[in-house]
């Protein structure tokens, strides 16, 4: 498969990607996706003889809106790198990092490469926002037993040819949620645990619709509920629910999209970079970002 073609495919996650070739005088590239309950695998094989890159730009980030999570683990014997957050990691066979796909990011291999990706959503870990800023882009080194059962639990779904029923499906992307929140713990915090009651999907609906809207400055319940077929009191009581107002989620957000910019070497102005995160206050910016970073944002500005 073409590059260009190879590209398209990789779109079937859900997400837009840019891809870049570097005087490379073949290329040949294979993409296989799978859906497993709340959660999506995909397998990538390249051929080549130069640097293959595939990004996630700020023009990407803004056309899909994805908010999700992803796993990614070097499943050949190239050794590959990603960066996201101002940090890069090389990754040889059979390591993995975490990288959050609505932040910059770029993965890369110096030739040939194959690589497995997990996509989940945020809410499976309890701090998604402080797990990213301590983990994304490192290679994870916790949890070695967790570890490489997710890696030949992913390798043999991918390799299957056999329908999966619906009750395979739902356990194994459990399954798979269970030891990616294991692998993630931060600080030694206890994994999630699986709930015995029907989880409410309108938690994710409305974290979902925040994530894509966080960047206009008036941004209110109401205009989420709207999307959402749901009443302004109802968006407050479901985050309620889970232990967060709507101002709460909306300024982490933003936080984290200041940061995430701040370490992927945005180079404008505090200012400006406060108002593209959807911050009409420059003060009300500064004073959140320190209360919970601890810094100023020039503090975390990636070095030039």
């Amino acid at each position: 498969m073409r590059a260009k073609l190879w590209t398209d495919a990789m779109d079937s996650i859900g997400s837009s990607f840019e891809m870049g070739i570097v005087t490379s005088r073949r290329f040949h590239g294979e993409v296989s996706v799978l859906q497993i309950g709340r959660v999506q695998l995909g397998s990538a094989k390249t051929i080549a003889d130069g640097t293959v890159k595939v990004v996630r730009s700020e023009a990407k980030l803004r056309h899909d809106a994805d908010d999700r999570i992803m796993i990614l683990i070097n499943r050949g014997d190239t050794p590959m790198s990603a960066r996201q957050f101002g940090r890069n990691i090389e990754l040889k066979r059979d390591e993995m990092t975490v990288l959050s796909m609505d932040m910059p990011s770029e993965c890369s291999t110096p030739h040939s490469g194959h690589s497995h990706v997990i996509l989940l959503p945020r809410e499976i870990v309890e701090s998604p926002g402080r797990m990213l800023e301590l983990l994304s882009a490192t290679r994870l080194n916790t949890q070695r037993t967790a570890q490489l059962l997710l890696s030949q639990n992913v390798e043999q779904l991918l390799r299957t040819e056999e329908d999966i029923d619906q009750s395979l499906e739902i356990a194994s992307g459990d399954y798979i949620i269970q030891l990616v929140s294991t692998i993630l713990q931060v600080n030694g915090s206890n994994p999630t645990k699986p709930k015995a009651k029907k989880p409410d999907i309108r938690i994710a609906d409305i974290r979902k619709q925040i994530a894509r809207s966080y960047r206009i400055p008036d941004l209110a319940p109401g205009d989420v509920g709207e999307r959402l077929g749901m009443s302004a009191r109802s968006i407050q009581h479901v985050l309620s629910q889970h232990g967060a107002t709507f101002s709460q989620e909306l300024m982490a957000m933003r936080l984290e999209a200041a940061f995430g910019m701040l370490r992927s070497g945005a180079t404008g102005a505090i200012a400006d970079i406060a108002f593209k995160c959807g911050f009409s206050d420059l003060s009300t910016f500064y004073r959140a970002f320190r209360a919970r970073y601890g810094k100023t944002p020039n503090s975390f500005r990636a070095p030039t």
